[in-house]
This record gives structure tokens, C-alpha cells and sequence, in this order.
């Protein structure tokens, strides 16, 4: 509607055109308050309850699990603690920290409160089993089977997802009940073609003993004179990975141990001794072991990727590989009577090699 001319329109006809732009103005106002009435009022505290969530989850993907643990417990007190997306998390953070009683506990909080929510419970049962068998140590049989309970039971629900499969052959495979277990990993295998277990699931499978012997994890690296080494090209070999830092103390005052360990293994075929620095300097790592006669391969792990594999945490450490590829023994710092309980290790293992010899 044009604006009212008040000069030349008769004021008749100019309050009728006021009146109704009044009505049309209010009614209008009116629709918008209905509207504001109808929409769902977000609360302070809902909104906080989200940003924990959302905070818990990128501390969670940091790995730091305290802190996860944090928001994760605030959103579930704004809840009144019976929030089982909240309990989940929880569970998930507790198994970071290795607080398995933890996990336990929070996931059957969420069996308890999980109704018809079927993701959310099969992912307590997956978190629950995962607790019990990293608890187990691949021994203890009363977690293990309570392990197996907990995948099975996750697996009952319409939609268990495949990897509860590949969850539950591997603590049969630590049970000593192959059979089953193989059957569980085949099934993993036929369902996840391209899983992220795959490659683990089909050794598994070849060689169900990698489930209860502590095999050590495939590694390969091209050392400071150009030669690739990999594990899966030492089998047979008895191997010593000492696992270093120039900057370290403690690891500089142990080459002359290790200097003395190479030259009296230096003589067997079946020993060799490895050196994996964490130095982000290349040339003075390099230096380093040219000015130290640490003629022995050696690597710089600059990405850290060897030594999260093998979950160093301290320098130095010291991890000895038999000839099939079982960590056989594992230190940290060198001291004299370490250094005699490593030599003892290594005689151990090369003797080992050489009766297997003798027998062939």
C-alpha cells in the first residue's frame, strides 16, 4: 500500500486507510508473537549440556582422556546422571586411562538406561567386552570370559556392527578355542572386506597364537646407511631395539653397554641390534652416532611412529624380539645389573635359535 498523501486526500478517507494499516499492523504483531510462543525455547542449560558433549568429544579425539572425562561427567550431572550418551563416553575416556573397573561399571549404567536405543547399548556391550579383555592380559580366564559375554550380547542386537565379530574371535583365540574363533574371524572377514582389522584378522587366522603371545607390531624403515629393514624380513633373528634420544642422559651414558653387547653378539647370524632415535635433528643425530661408533642400523623415527607402535613412553627402552617375532623381554634405563639381566635375555634367545638349528 503507497504512503498517505495528507495534502490532498480527504481525512475521511485518510483515517479509513489509517485504521486499516492499525489492523493490518496488529494483526501482524500477533502472528509474531504466536509465532515466538511456538518455537521451541532452547534453555541455558541445554545449550551448555551440548557445548560439554562437543568439547568432551575433541578432547577425546586428542587422546586427552582427563579432560574428556571432565565434560563428559558435567554434561551427565545436567542430566541427574542417567544421560546414556553421556555414560558411553565416559566408558570410552575411563578405557583411555586404563580404568577398567570404570568401564565396566559406566557401560552397565548405560545397559541399565539404555531402553529401545539399540546403538547406544550395543556400543556399552563393545566398550564393556573391550574393558574386560585388555583387563585380562590375555590370561586371566574369568575376565575373558566375561569379555565374551558382553560381545556376545552386543551381537544378539539387530545390527551389531562386524567388528563386535572380529572383537569376540580374538578373546576365543586367547580362550584356546580356535576353532570358534577362526569361524568368528572369517565371518569378520566375509563382512568387512575392506575393515580396518583386516589385514590383523587374516594373520589372526593364519597364526591364532598372535592373540595370546605378545607378537610385536610390523615396523620397516630405511636406516642411516640406506638399507630397508623390516620385521617381516627378520624372522628367525634374535633383535634388540633400543629406542633413544641424543638428548637423553640416561641413553648417552648406556652406549658404552650397548657398544659391548654388539661386540659380543657381532659374531652370531641370528642377533642384531637396532638403534631408533626420536632426535627432530637429522645432522646432529647423524653426528652424534658417527662420534660414538654406534656402527649398529640405526633410524631416526622423527614421525615417532616406531615408538607408538611399541608404546614407549620413556628413554631408554630396550625391547628384545625372539627369532618368531615375540617380544621376549622389555627394560627401561640401563643400569649395571640391567645390563646383565639384558645380556642374560639375549644369550637366552640366540641359544634358543641355535638348538632350533641343530635340530633341523
Amino acid at each position: 500500500m503507497n504512503d498517505v498523501n495528507l495534502t490532498s486526500t480527504p481525512w475521511s478517507t485518510i483515517s479509513r486507510q489509517i485504521a486499516r494499516r492499525a489492523v493490518l499492523l496488529g494483526a501482524g504483531i500477533c502472528c509474531l508473537l504466536l509465532a515466538v510462543a511456538a518455537a521451541p525455547v532452547v534453555t541455558s542449560q541445554e545449550n551448555d549440556y551440548e557445548i560439554e558433549l562437543s568439547t568432551g568429544r575433541n578432547l577425546l579425539r586428542r587422546n586427552q582422556f582427563e579432560e574428556a572425562l571432565k565434560s563428559f561427567r558435567r554434561a551427565n550431572e545436567m542430566r541427574e546422571k542417567k544421560c546414556g550418551e553421556c555414560l558411553n563416553l565416559m566408558a570410552e575416556a575411563y578405557l583411555g586411562l586404563a580404568a577398567y573397573k570404570n568401564v565396566v561399571e559406566s557401560t552397565d549404567k548405560v545397559i541399565e538406561l539404555g531402553g529401545e536405543d539399540k546403538q547406544l547399548i550395543m556400543k556399552a556391550y563393545n566398550n564393556k567386552g573391550l574393558a574386560l579383555q585388555t583387563w585380562a592380559e590375555k590370561k586371566d580366564q574369568k575376565k575373558l570370559q566375561a569379555a565374551e559375554t558382553a560381545f556376545r550380547q552386543g551381537l544378539a542386537i539387530e545390527g551389531a556392527p562386524a567388528v563386535m565379530r572380529y572383537n569376540l574371535g580374538v578373546v576365543l583365540l586367547q580362550m584356546n578355542r580356535d576353532p570358534e574363533g577362526i569361524a568368528e574371524l572369517q565371518q569378520y572377514i566375509k563382512l568387512q572386506p575392506k575393515g580396518n582389522h583386516l589385514e590383523s584378522a587374516k594373520r589372526l587366522v593364519e597364526n591364532p597364537r598372535r592373540a595370546r603371545e605378545n607378537y610385536a607390531p610390523d615396523f620397516s624403515f630405511t636406516s642411516s646407511e640406506g638399507e630397508y629393514v623390516a620385521l617381516e624380513d627378520l624372522r628367525g633373528k634374535v633383535i634388540l631395539l633400543d629406542f633413544w634420544g641424543t638428548w637423553c642422559p640416561p641413553c648417552v651414558e648406556s652406549i658404552p653397554d650397548l657398544r659391548n653387547l654388539h661386540k659380543k653378539y657381532s659374531k652370531e647370524p641370528s642377533f642384531m641390534l637396532i638403534g631408533i632415535s626420536s632426535d627432530r635433528e637429522d645432522e646432529v643425530w647423524r653426528d652424534f652416532t658417527a662420534k660414538h661408533k654406534m656402527i649398529w642400523p640405526q633410524y631416526r623415527d622423527k614421525d615417532r611412529r616406531i615408538q607408538a607402535a611399541f608404546g614407549v613412553r620413556a628413554f631408554p627402552t630396550y625391547v628384545l624380539i625372539d627369532h618368531e617375532g615375540i617380544v621376549r623381554y622389555q627394560s627401561v634405563g640401563m643400569s649395571w645389573s640391567r645390563a646383565a639381566s639384558l645380556d642374560e635375555a639375549i644369550r637366552k634367545q640366540v641359544k634358543i635359535v641355535a638348538q632350533n638349528t641343530e635340530a633341523q
